[in-house]
Parts: C-alpha cells; sequence; structure tokens
C-alpha cells in the first residue's frame, strides 16, 4: 500500500510531498480532486511510470523475440527507462527530478526512490534505492549511482544475495544494463529467465516478495492499462476466442460474475450473457444484454452499449483488485459515467476494499460517500506553486462535523476549483469571418 510520495521537478511539480497516512497506517481509499489542468493525472502517471519501468527490460525480449502473447494496452513498446520517463521532466529546468514512493508491504514501511539529472539538456538515470526490511531490521537493499555512461557505485546489501556467484551476476547485469534500465527491471528479467527455485534459495525472500508486490501494482490511465487477471474470467470480456486448451467455464463464470456487477446498476436492464459458437479455432464469444426498450425486451451485443457502459465495464477487473488486496491507481474514475453511478460504486466499495484504491476525479458526489481525511484537492498558488491538501477537518479548525464537504468544496472554501472569466463566443465568429 502506498504511504505517500515526494516528488521533485516532475511534470508540473517543482515540489511535492503527498502524504496518504492516517495515524501512521495507510488510507485504504483517496479520492484526489482538483480543476483541469491542475496536475491530476501527472500524480497517476508516477505510478504509471514506475510499473512500466520495472517490465522495460521484459518488454524488450518480448518484442525481440516477436512473442504474441505481449499484454494489450501497456507501452510495450517502451523498452527504456528513458522512454517511460520521456516527457515527466519538468519543463525549463536543469535541476534534478526525484520519483520517491513511499510504501508498506505486510506491514514494513518502505520507499524506492529514482533521481535523474541533465547533461547538455539530456535526462539519465543518476541514482535508484531502496529501502526496505532485509531480515529483521530495515535498512537499504540496494542503491546504485551512475553517469549518464552508466553506474560507477553499486552498492547491495549483504543479505540480499546467498553467495557471491550470484552478487557477482546480478552486478555484472548492472554494469552491462544500469542507466538503459532500472536495477528492479533488470532483476525482474532475470527472475523471469532463471529458474524459480534456483533464484528463491539465492536472493532475500523479502525483496523477492516486494518485487512480487510491485509487479501487482493495477492502474488505468489515458494512455495504458496494467490490470491483475484473474483464472475465473475472461481477459477480454467483450469478445474473443478460447483456445481448445481453454475450458469453456471461463464463460460462465464471467458470465455470473457480469450480472452481479451491471444488473444493478440499470433498470432497464435485464440480464447479460454470452453468445458462443464452436469451431475448429476454439470457442468464439461475444457479450450481450437483455434489456427493455420501447415496451419490448430486445438482446442486443454489448458493443453497441455507451461509451459510460463500457468504461463501467473495463473499470470491473480494476475494482476486483482493490478488493482482493492489490493497489489500484486509476485517472479519473468517472470519465463518461453518471455522477450518481460512480457515488454507488465507491459506496459499496469502500467497506470491501483489502488493498488500497487510489484515484481522480471531478465528481463532488463522491465526497458524500467518504472520509473527510479520504478527499485531497490540489491547490495552486498565484506563482504556480502546487501542493495537495487533504480535507481533514484536522486542517481547518473551523469545520464542524455536521458540515457538507461537497458544497463548501463547490463554494471554493478549499480552492481547487475553476476560476473562469466569461467566453465571448459571439465575438471569437466575428474575428474568424473577417
Amino acid at each position: 500500500m502506498i504511504r505517500g510520495m515526494i516528488l521533485e521537478n516532475y511534470k508540473s511539480f517543482g515540489k511535492l510531498d503527498l502524504n496518504l497516512q492516517k495515524g501512521g497506517e495507510p488510507k485504504s481509499v483517496v479520492a484526489i480532486y482538483g480543476e483541469n489542468g491542475s496536475g491530476k493525472s501527472n500524480i497517476i502517471s508516477v505510478f504509471k511510470n514506475l510499473i512500466l519501468s520495472f517490465q522495460t527490460l521484459n518488454n524488450q525480449d518480448r518484442l525481440l523475440d516477436f512473442q504474441s502473447n505481449i499484454p494489450k494496452n501497456n507501452l510495450v513498446d517502451k523498452t527504456s527507462l528513458l522512454e517511460v520517463f520521456e516527457d515527466s521532466y519538468m519543463l525549463d529546468t536543469t535541476d534534478d527530478m526525484r520519483v520517491k514512493i513511499n510504501f508498506q508491504v505486510n506491514d514494513s514501511d518502505g520507499y524506492y526512490e529514482l533521481i535523474f539529472k541533465k547533461v547538455d539538456g539530456k535526462p539519465y538515470l543518476y541514482s535508484e534505492e531502496l529501502y526496505y526490511l532485509i531480515k529483521k531490521a530495515s535498512g537499504t537493499v540496494f542503491k546504485i549511482k551512475g553517469t549518464k555512461n552508466g553506474p560507477n557505485q553499486i552498492e547491495f546489501s549483504p543479505s540480499l544475495f546467498a553467495n557471491t556467484k550470484f552478487r557477482d551476476l546480478a552486478q555484472d547485469m548492472v554494469n552491462r544494463l544500469w542507466g538503459k534500465h532500472s536495477f528492479l527491471a533488470i532483476f525482474n528479467n532475470l527472475i523471469e529467465k532463471s529458474n524459480k527455485e534456483y533464484v528463491e534459495s539465492n536472493v532475500s525472500a523479502n525483496f523477492l516478495n516486494l518485487i512480487r508486490t510491485f509487479n501487482t501494482v493495477a492502474f488505468r490511465g489515458d494512455d495504458s492499462t496494467g490490470v491483475n487477471t484473474f483464472n475465473g474470467l475472461l481477459p477480454d470480456m467483450i469478445k474473443g476466442t478460447l483456445n481448445k486448451n481453454q475450458s469453456d467455464e471461463l464463460i460462465t463464470t464471467t458470465s455470473n460474475a457480469l450480472n452481479k456487477y451491471l444488473v444493478p446498476l440499470y433498470s432497464d436492464l435485464m440480464e447479460v450473457y454470452y453468445q458462443t459458437e464452436r469451431t475448429e479455432e476454439g470457442i468464439h464469444y461475444e457479450l450481450f444484454e437483455r434489456k427493455r426498450m420501447g415496451g419490448r425486451v430486445l438482446n442486443l451485443p454489448f458493443r453497441l452499449e455507451s461509451h459510460g457502459t463500457k468504461e463501467l465495464l473495463k473499470l470491473f477487473p480494476l475494482f476486483l483488485n482493490a478488493v482482493n488486496g492489490k493497489t489500484v491507481v486509476i485517472d479519473e474514475i468517472d470519465q463518461g459515467i453518471h455522477d450518481l453511478l460512480v457515488d454507488t460504486l465507491v459506496d459499496n466499495l469502500k467497506d470491501d476494499i483489502e488493498g488500497q484504491l487510489i484515484f481522480t476525479t471531478h465528481d463532488t458526489e463522491v465526497m458524500k460517500e467518504l472520509d473527510v481525511s479520504a478527499l485531497y484537492v490540489i491547490q495552486i498558488d498565484i506563482n504556480g506553486n502546487k501542493k495537495v491538501e487533504t480535507l481533514s477537518k484536522n486542517n481547518k479548525r473551523n469545520i464542524a462535523a455536521h458540515n457538507n464537504i461537497q458544497k463548501k468544496y463547490l463554494e471554493g472554501y478549499f480552492a481547487g476549483i475553476p476560476y473562469s472569466s466569461e467566453v465571448d463566443f459571439y465575438d471569437i465568429l466575428n474575428d474568424l469571418e473577417v
């Protein structure tokens, strides 16, 4: 679970220290508000970029091998660390860019930090550090520093590897690949290519567990999605083909799950189901729905549904991840979805989440369903400096328990809302006609 983050010169944030804890524990639900262009998506991109950066070397191998099972919408074309972070450096600055994530895994706190520098206007990875539980105490698991030409200082905890042979292997890979890839990406690739028993017998169990946990963080942004699939769900829930080695029970379990998810949200939706066709290639399936329309009951392919309903379907596995104990980060959870539907979903989710759900939104109806400490607003001062503040009454002493937080937010009490002047469209049109 994410305890917070520290950013320096990252996208639109000169400096940001975001605390996502309450009473020393990570919050299970976090909703981030702000006006358009305030940087909500930039905060989400931190998680997205870190997760994608762990896979750069694996992505490189997959593309070189022309593997056909590359996950969709996961930016697999990003095969180096600098490609992942290429648009992240704050414009017109030569100062260091710093990304630090504070986390908690198995009740132990730690942090992961990347620092980038610039030479002749071009960024390079300057340092990478992981601090976490090593044996019974926490400490620096590894710290690597370098120049634009590669690493020049490599520090591994004495307890990270069981023998010098494995340490030498890891160090050789760092010398060859670090800078283009992070150490976590390098180690992810090493795990994928090595015998599982060999790795587990030679590497700290805490470190391996941490790597696995990082790889389960799910996210959705504008240009990419990363989500953990479930054995009982179809990977593509709208339309696809099961090969002969897959069980058609997947179709039944997915149909049952979607009926429990979608039908309660719509008054005209009676049922969702799959139409199937068996061929030599396998089982072709497509999602359909039975709806009341114009006094009749019609069977319609789900692919004809509205954008908002399709967005609800995309959110489904992400919500399940949060309930299943994973960390999930979503940009614009309300994209194309009615406020009252989002309100209902968050209300249903908040008590079932075993992991963590962090999302951005413009939907103020959600404020009614969450504790005020879960609500954050991006505030911008007159010089463009930004901070992210929780709406907790501890930060505003004159907020009473009975106050309407939604109303106060819309009235500008916490800032983070648009302050706009009038737009004269008639004048614009006249200019265009001259």
